[in-house]
């Protein structure tokens, strides 16, 4: 009896371990779609990437600034009124998530390819960065965002 006791808590353990493997993998790749997403805003500067994926008061920490949503609203708007000059490819190297229930915080690189549309000269901008992500009605939003330039 105590042997078919000990196995049906194991059993029930590798279950429950099993069921949140998969959740925290489901979360990791939600929320990396969040983070990628979050950043065609500055790809093809459209306001719908920021009302997407943020909080009403996302706060980004950026070379020593703080920029929030409407800060962001009117970065675009000036992008959107300019001629567009620079194309812009993202890549991400994320290093760590934590998830613990509804909020979530992770570390990741961020590089940002540049190419004039005109002239074809290049750029590569470099940072690092860590977010903090709260999970409402089943969906990931970034709520902070802290961005350190990098060297070239």
């Amino acid at each position: 009896m105590k042997k078919q006791l000990f196995l049906s808590l194991m059993l029930l353990m590798g279950v429950n371990f099993t069921a949140q493997s998969q959740s925290f993998a489901q979360d990791t790749t939600d929320i990396k779609n969040v983070v990628i997403d979050f950043f065609e805003l500055f790809v093809k500067n459209d306001l719908q990437y920021l009302d997407k994926h943020c909080t009403p008061t996302f706060e980004l920490y950026e070379s020593g600034m703080i920029w929030n949503n409407d800060t962001l609203r009117n970065i675009i708007y000036k992008r959107q009124a300019q001629k567009r000059n620079w194309d812009r490819k993202n890549e991400f190297k994320f290093i760590k998530f934590n998830v613990n229930k509804d909020i979530a915080w992770i570390s990741y690189f961020n590089t940002a390819y540049l190419t004039n549309a005109t002239t074809q000269e290049k750029r590569t901008n470099k940072w690092l960065e860590s977010a903090v992500l709260v999970k409402r009605k089943k969906k990931w939003y970034l709520t902070q965002m802290h961005s350190t330039t990098l060297g070239k």
